[in-house]
């Protein structure tokens, strides 16, 4: 039970001087005072009162909301018309309340369930359908793949059935510049994500980077859906499934990359649950009826037993092995498909420990016919226990190995170094050459190859750009200044080490250095 707050009786005090002197304090000296009645209670009574008419012993209130009762309980020794009560006074100060200010109810209604857990929310139509979106990863984008790329965002292709990206005059290899005037040069991909999407038929904005040139381009929002589930496989026949989220179609996508696998041969499989923060939860036992093997997956247990289920597999046979990726953003739903591949001894969990979110919330509309139309409330209805009988929530899942990413500055020594003495111009070659080029390449400027020391003419193109960008003349040779702004960007950046990722793929006898030729999953926007 949580114990009322200890408030301070100073205040109360002091509003029973004042209410029993406020008379004397604004009368004439020499007049003849009035009678002021005073409440008949002490502060410590006051207290016992409030404890005992609102029953608050078991839940911790705010000081606010004490002096708000308090101040209740003068009216209903002090007004004139002894019938009014404390609750009356409390009540009819929050209807007149709520009648008087828009938006109170709502604002009222959010702190109310909030209250009550980090999960449970009262939710507006318009939230309940961003909720929505991210969980389904759909969204109302220009329909174009993105990556990262350096400094710049950059499309990658197209979503096969929206055409209107190409017509509106997107390139594949456009450098994203500016979202509606905004710069977002060196912004991370979700930024920039979340700067495009926005309501369907709207109008974006986009400046892009293309040959050295700023074009701007206007892109036209649609219905943008996005794979939850990717995989790739990587050498050695080792597998890689990744799933963002747990929506209505993730256990078909997930069934497809499974069966993909499988047709490959494949029996090795990292599962990559990293940053899910959850979803559907019939989504995540749909995908452990996959791969676990017989036995329990989860029990959830409801305030009323009746409702109680426990969900079991019945696949007698697996030839899968995993190893699961998780880390402090992996919750809900992807720990329960975590913690029954970890209890089932089918896999094992590489990463850091996970959030600890073990209760199950029930979304609940408010009917057409109410004031609400299509607000929603979201309420924490039940919790879930893991396959071996382990409450997480507030806990998480401890991986069977602890891995730590690493960010760490880049080591300009393992580099080509500049002389800061000589200019590079087109037909030059020189190790000041491959030196830009190395530069410019992680800072996303250039797609060519470093393995030679010649400038040519696409090197000419990237070194403009740069320059630009810098503020600086933008006429394609590499001089002094250029070569200075260069390195002064270049260890800026920080080096990137998915440790997690590799610590599993060796631990399925892959060697790292194969691990990086598989090309990246591109994001859809």
């Amino acid at each position: 039970m949580r114990k009322l707050k200890k408030f301070g009786l100073a205040l109360i005090s002091a509003a029973v001087v004042s209410a029993a002197s406020f008379t004397a304090v604004s009368a004439a000296p020499k007049a003849t005072p009035v009678p002021s009645p005073a409440p008949t209670l002490s502060p410590d009574e006051i207290l016992i009162q409030m404890q005992e008419t609102h029953e608050l012993n078991g839940v911790e209130v705010s000081q606010e909301y004490i002096n708000y009762c308090t101040l209740a309980l003068y009216i209903s020794q002090l007004y004139i018309d002894d019938t009014v009560t404390m609750d009356d006074a409390i009540l009819m100060g929050l209807s007149k309340y709520l009648e008087d200010h828009d938006g109170a109810l709502d604002e009222m209604l959010k702190s109310m369930f909030s209250s009550l857990d980090p999960y449970s929310e009262f939710m507006t139509g318009e939230e309940y359908v961003e909720l929505q979106q991210s969980i389904e990863q759909t969204f109302y984008g220009i329909g174009v793949s993105l990556r990262q790329s350096g400094e710049y965002v950059e499309i990658t292709g197209f979503v096969e059935e929206n055409g209107l990206a190409e017509e509106s005059g997107f390139m594949v290899g456009d450098k994203i510049v500016k979202v509606n005037g905004t710069d977002v040069v060196g912004w991370p991909l979700d930024d920039i994500r979340n700067r495009i999407i926005g309501e369907v038929n709207t109008a974006v904005n986009i400046t892009v980077l293309r040959g050295g040139e700023y074009i701007d381009l206007v892109g036209i929002r649609t219905e943008v859906r996005q794979d939850t589930v990717s995989s790739a496989v990587f050498e050695r026949n080792i597998g890689y499934i990744r799933i963002i989220s747990f929506g209505s179609n993730t256990a078909e996508e997930f069934r497809e990359a499974l069966k993909k696998l499988s047709d490959r041969g494949v029996t090795k499989i990292i599962l990559d649950l990293r940053d899910n923060g959850g979803g559907r939860l019939d989504a995540a036992v749909s995908i452990a009826e996959m791969i676990v093997p017989k036995g329990k997956i989860v029990d959830v247990k409801y305030r009323q037993s009746e409702y109680d289920v426990t969900y079991n597999s019945s696949l007698t046979n697996t030839d899968k092995r995993f190893i699961v990726l998780v880390n402090k953003n992996t919750a809900s739903a992807s720990e329960i498909l975590a913690s029954a591949i970890q209890d089932s001894k089918v896999g094992r969990l590489f990463g850091t420990q996970t959030y600890g979110k073990a209760v199950v919330q029930q979304v609940y509309p408010l009917g057409s016919g109410s004031q609400y139309g299509s607000h929603v409330f979201k309420l924490t209805v039940a919790q879930y226990i893991t396959r071996n009988g382990n409450e997480i929530n507030g806990v998480g899942l401890t991986p069977d190995k602890e891995v730590e990413n690493t960010h760490e500055p880049i080591d300009a020594t393992e580099y080509t170094s500049f002389d800061f003495k000589t200019k590079w111009s087109i037909g030059d070659s020189g190790k000041g050459i491959r030196a830009a080029k190395e530069r410019l390449y992680m800072l996303g400027y250039y797609a060519g190859s470093s393995d030679n020391e010649d400038f040519f003419p696409d090197l000419q193109s990237a070194v403009k750009s740069f320059q630009m960008d810098m503020g600086l003349i933008p006429y394609g040779i590499i001089d002094i200044p250029t070569q200075v702004y260069l390195e002064k960007r270049f260890e800026q950046l920080e080096k990137y080490t998915d440790n997690q990722l590799e610590e599993a793929y060796m631990a399925f006898g892959g060697k790292v250095d194969d691990l990086y030729e598989t090309e990246e999953v591109a994001q859809s926007e």
